[in-house]
């Protein structure tokens, strides 16, 4: 699987950007800001998971957020 990630503008947003992530040529999600934090929209999200970033601690605050995504 080849994934490549795009930087474009938001259609919705007016001045704001969003990341397209593309797997094997076809959209497959896109992250854009939230007045909460990020928002990842997909058709494909299957499951996500929190896990430590590796060589990171908890009380380092270094997480990451692993999201499956559906063929």
């Amino acid at each position: 699987m080849r994934y490549e990630f795009r930087v474009v503008p938001h259609s919705l947003i007016s001045g704001s950007q969003m990341v397209e992530c593309w797997r094997d040529g076809r959209l497959v999600a896109g992250i854009y800001p939230h007045q909460k934090g990020i928002r990842i929209i997909s058709k494909y999200l299957a499951d996500v998971s929190r896990e430590e970033v590796p060589g990171g601690t908890a009380d380092q605050g270094l997480h990451a957020v692993l999201i499956k995504l559906t063929d």
